[in-house]
């Protein structure tokens, strides 16, 4: 089981590391990165990016993600980094709105958590052979 599933996500800490805080751990306001984004680098890219999508941005109706979603998305992004959590797959948005980060693993597992309004997410895994698990973030 990967260290996503394995580690607790206080609210305090996802809040302690989003940029609504003031703590702003990956891109200035001018483009520029203020830390190492490692790993994480393509993923945060790409949250960052969809700050440009507008409503109906996939000509069908969709909502584009608001800046508290993309911030809390960042903010989970960074420390799932600061724990050792492996870089997602992809990271899309959804036609409703949400921030989903992908992750398709070796083995078969796939996982997602659908960042869906500040501070929440819900999280998907599966694993060949066994039941689906869900849960919602914060979940300590």
């Amino acid at each position: 089981m990967p260290i996503l599933l394995a580690n607790a996500i206080p609210e305090k800490d996802w809040k302690d590391a989003s940029p609504s805080n003031g703590y702003l751990p990956f891109v200035t306001s001018g483009g520029g990165t203020i830390e190492d984004q490692g790993t994480w680098r393509s993923a945060i890219d790409q949250i960052a990016a969809m700050q440009n999508l507008g409503d109906d941005w996939d000509g069908l109706g969709a909502t584009a993600p608001s800046r508290e979603v993309l911030e809390c998305a960042i903010g989970l992004a960074h420390l799932f980094q600061q724990r050792n959590v492996e870089p997602p797959s992809c990271v899309v948005p959804s036609t409703a709105g949400t921030v989903v980060l992908i992750w398709h693993f070796k083995d078969g597992s796939y996982s997602d958590v659908e960042i869906d309004r500040p501070f929440h997410a819900d999280v998907t895994w599966i694993e060949p052979g066994k039941p689906a698990e869900y849960w919602e973030l914060p979940n300590a």
